[in-house]
């Protein structure tokens, strides 16, 4: 692991009626007390999966158990004896998450959430430094790194070719935008691995967070950051929905983790892709197939907005059989 600090100092999505929680003509204090229901919101979508890994685990720990080791949510040690956990000095907990691939007994959402910090291993040019990502409980579903955001900058990093036409060989970069960014994973891989520029858009509530992991994997006192990786990254705020957020585009590549949830409008998030296109932008989302009516008012307004809509078995070394992924691109204009 190299020589990180692992504690920096301690923060996009059109919620349903987003005017309820940001309008920009409320008094201080409404604003805030708005964010603040947004954020339980978050929890309560945080607990919901919380009860699904409780089920799950228990049925996980009938078979899958070894008789000298507890399993529970985050386990201890592999069967070839790898240390997955490690207690930092300061008392925090740091997952290596290559023990945890080593083994893979178990896929549930939030079986990783009393982790502080999670180790992906070197990331990037040659292998380069390990990408270390923050984790935090309390910013709810924002705060985890989810299977969904590790696949999927797994599957889009494997096809580059089939989207990178700069090849890398440019000076100008193609740009990847990541929307409802969370802790900033997927974006961060791609920008580790490939030549693309990354921009890394969320919610305000969510940038301090995805700040705190930028500066901690691609340190830099410019905002554009370049460090041990093959592109270049950015954050910033981006709220769905709101077109004075959309600077920049169209975007040449745009991809979304398990950012289809019962939380979100999912017509207003196929508004915002569709905004945000280009007649070439491609566009991917990896999602978990447990939420079938969100799922499938967003998979049909896509379907209305672009011409390929494609459902596919992503390529990671992280095998989640709920975690699937879907391309779209050829933007419709007259739709």
């Amino acid at each position: 692991m190299n020589n990180l600090s692992l504690s920096p100092n301690n923060g996009g999505s059109l919620i349903k009626d987003q005017d309820e929680y940001f309008s920009e003509q409320e008094d201080p204090f409404l604003q805030q007390m708005n964010r603040g229901s947004y954020l339980r919101q978050l929890r309560l979508l945080a607990l919901q999966d919380e009860m699904e890994r409780l089920v799950q685990r228990d049925d996980e720990q009938e078979g899958e158990c070894f008789e000298e080791k507890k399993c529970d949510d985050v386990a201890i040690s592999t069967p070839q004896e790898v240390v997955e956990v490690r207690v930092l000095p300061s008392g925090e907990r740091l997952l290596d998450y290559s023990a945890y691939l080593s083994h893979q007994r178990y896929y549930d959402d939030l079986k990783h959430v009393d982790m502080n910090y999670i180790d992906y291993g070197p990331v990037g040019i040659g292998g380069g430094e390990n990408l270390i990502i923050e984790q935090r409980k309390q910013l709810g579903k924002g705060g985890f790194c989810w299977d969904a955001a590790f696949i999927l900058g797994e599957h889009v990093i494997a096809h580059e070719p089939m989207w990178n036409t700069n090849g890398g060989d440019t000076a100008e970069k193609m740009t990847v935008l990541e929307l409802g960014a969370g802790t900033g994973l997927c974006g961060m891989m791609i920008a580790k691995s490939t030549s693309a520029h990354v921009i890394l858009t969320d919610l305000p509530e969510l940038m301090g967070l995805i700040d705190d992991n930028l500066q901690r994997n691609f340190p830099s006192s410019e905002s554009e950051r370049i460090h041990g990786s093959k592109g270049t990254v950015e954050s910033r705020v981006l709220r769905w929905g709101v077109e004075e957020d959309y600077g920049g585009a169209p975007f040449d590549v745009i991809v979304g983790a398990d950012i289809v949830a019962s939380l979100y409008d999912p017509i207003a998030l196929a508004q915002t892709l569709h905004a945000l296109s280009g007649p070439k932008t491609k566009i991917y989302i990896s999602s978990k197939s447990r939420l079938d009516k969100p799922h499938e008012e967003f998979d049909t307004e896509m379907r209305r907005l672009f011409d390929r809509a494609e459902r596919v078995q992503p390529q990671s070394r992280l095998r989640n059989p709920h975690v699937f992924a879907m391309i779209f691109d050829s933007k419709k204009d007259d739709y």
